[in-house]
C-alpha cells in the first residue's frame, strides 16, 4: 500500500524560486555576489533600532498581544501620514492594510482578485517573487515587454486581445513596478504611466503597483507614482515596504486599495496569519514616531549612489560594449546587462568559477508552460544587484566577471 503523502495538483505544480536556488553558489567561500537583491547589512540602523525597543517597557502588554488585522494603530497613523507625501492625497484609512512583506501583500491580493487559470499581464522581465506567488493561486502570464522607459505600454491592448483570443478572457490584473524596476532599473516614463492607466481603465483591468524601490532615487526628477496619478479610482492597487529603505527582517510593508478590496484582503490574511508581527509593527511605528525615517533614508540613498557609481565605472573599465551594453539606473539596486555573446546561463557558471555571481535573466521570465501567447525568455540579459558588495568588492567582481564573459 502506497502511504506517500498525496499532494494537491497546485502543490505538484510549484517550482523553487530561481534566485533562492543560486543561494548555494553564493555562500561559497571568496564569493563576490551582485546576485541577491539585498540591502547592505552596513546601512541598517542598528543601533537606532534597538533604541526603539523602549516601546516594549512602555506599551508592552499591548505590544506582545495579538494586534489587529488591518495593523498596530500607530504604525497604520504613521504610514497615513507617510502616504500622503507619496501618493499626493489622504488615504482613508479603511484603503490601508499592514502585511509581513510585500510578498504577502501579493498573495492575499492574487487570493481575492484571481481564480486558478486566470491570467495576469506582467512586465518581461519582472520580479520572480511575484510570478512565484501568483503561480501558487494557479495564475497564468502575459508578458509586455520592457525597454529603457519600462513596460512597452502601447503593446498592451495587443497582448490583452491575443489573451482573450487564446482563452476567451480577459486578464484579471496587470502587475507593474513603474519605479526602478526588478530586474531592469527601468522607470516607467511620465507619458507612459498616464497611458498605463488609461488603458487599464478602458479594459476594465485592475492594475497593482509594486513601489519598493521608489524611495531611492540619485538622479533625475521624481515621477509621480500610478496611484497618485489616478487618485481614487477603485481600480489601481499601490504596494510598498520598508524591507529596502529600513531592513527587510522587520517583515513590515502595506498596500493601499478600495475600501471594499481591502476588507477582502483583511478576511483572506484572518485564514493565514491573523496579522503581521506586533512587536515589528511596533518598533517601526516608534522609528517613525521618533523621525527618524527621512534621516536613515538620506543615508541609504548616498550609500547606495555611491555604490551604483562605482558599478557604472567598474563596468565601463572592464566589460564595455564589448562584452555588453547597459543603461545607468538612476535609483534602485540594480543593473540589467545585455551580453554581447553566448547565453546568460552559460556565463554565469562560468563567472561562479572565478569567484563572481549573479542573476541569469531567464529567472525573471514566466515559464513558457504557463504564458499566454509569445514566451520572451530573457538568455541574453543579467542581473547584477550593486547595494550588497563595497566598492572593493564591485570593482573585482566587474573585473571577474569580464574575464569569464571573454570566455564566450
Amino acid at each position: 500500500m502506497d502511504r506517500s503523502v498525496r499532494l494537491s495538483r497546485l502543490a505538484q505544480g510549484m517550482q523553487p524560486s530561481p534566485i533562492r536556488e543560486l543561494f548555494k553558489y553564493t555562500q561559497q567561500k571568496g564569493m563576490i555576489s551582485f546576485a541577491g537583491g539585498l540591502p547592505a547589512p552596513a546601512a541598517f540602523p542598528v543601533e537606532a533600532f534597538a533604541g526603539c525597543a523602549e516601546v516594549l517597557a512602555r506599551d508592552g502588554k499591548a505590544v506582545l498581544q495579538y494586534g489587529a488585522s488591518e495593523g498596530y494603530g500607530p504604525l497604520r497613523e504613521a504610514l497615513l501620514a507617510l502616504m500622503r507625501g507619496r501618493l499626493g492625497r489622504e488615504v482613508r484609512p479603511e484603503e490601508l492594510l499592514v502585511t509581513s512583506g510585500s510578498q504577502q501583500g501579493v498573495d492575499l491580493l492574487a487570493r481575492v482578485l484571481l481564480d486558478p487559470g486566470d491570467v495576469v499581464v506582467v512586465e518581461a522581465p519582472t520580479y520572480p517573487g511575484t510570478v512565484h506567488a501568483l503561480r501558487n493561486v494557479g495564475a497564468r502570464f502575459a508578458a509586455v515587454p520592457c525597454d529603457g522607459q519600462g513596460m512597452q505600454v502601447e503593446l498592451l491592448p495587443e497582448v490583452v486581445a491575443r489573451c482573450e483570443r487564446a482563452t476567451g478572457a480577459r486578464p484579471r490584473l496587470i502587475y507593474t513596478i513603474p519605479d526602478f524596476s526588478n530586474p531592469s532599473g527601468a522607470c516607467l516614463s511620465l507619458e507612459r504611466r498616464r497611458r498605463l492607466l488609461e488603458l487599464a481603465a478602458e479594459l476594465a483591468i485592475p492594475l497593482l503597483e509594486d513601489d519598493p524601490y521608489g524611495c531611492l532615487r540619485y538622479a533625475g526628477e521624481p515621477l509621480p507614482t500610478l496611484k497618485a496619478l489616478a487618485g481614487d479610482a477603485p481600480d489601481v492597487i499601490y504596494a510598498s515596504s520598508f524591507s529596502k529603505v529600513l531592513a527587510p527582517g522587520v517583515r513590515v510593508a502595506w498596500t493601499v486599495a478600495d475600501p471594499q478590496l481591502t476588507r477582502a484582503t483583511v478576511l483572506m490574511r484572518q485564514g493565514a496569519d491573523l496579522c503581521t508581527s506586533t512587536v515589528s509593527q511596533a518598533l517601526v511605528a516608534e522609528y517613525c514616531r521618533r523621525g527618524l525615517v527621512e534621516r536613515h533614508l538620506a543615508h541609504v540613498i548616498a550609500t547606495y549612489s555611491g555604490k551604483c557609481r562605482a558599478m557604472q565605472e567598474s563596468l565601463a573599465r572592464h566589460l564595455g560594449a564589448e562584452l555588453a551594453t547597459w543603461t545607468e539606473p538612476q535609483g534602485g539596486f540594480f543593473y540589467w546587462l545585455r551580453l554581447a555573446h553566448g547565453s546568460a546561463d552559460d556565463a554565469f557558471h562560468r563567472a561562479v568559477a572565478r569567484g563572481v555571481a549573479f542573476v541569469p535573466g531567464p529567472a525573471f521570465y514566466p515559464g513558457s508552460d504557463e504564458q499566454v501567447g509569445e514566451a520572451l525568455g530573457g538568455d541574453e540579459y543579467a542581473r547584477l544587484c550593486f547595494t550588497f558588495a563595497d566598492p572593493a568588492q564591485i570593482e573585482e567582481g566587474c573585473q571577474r566577471l569580464a574575464a569569464a564573459l571573454r570566455q564566450a
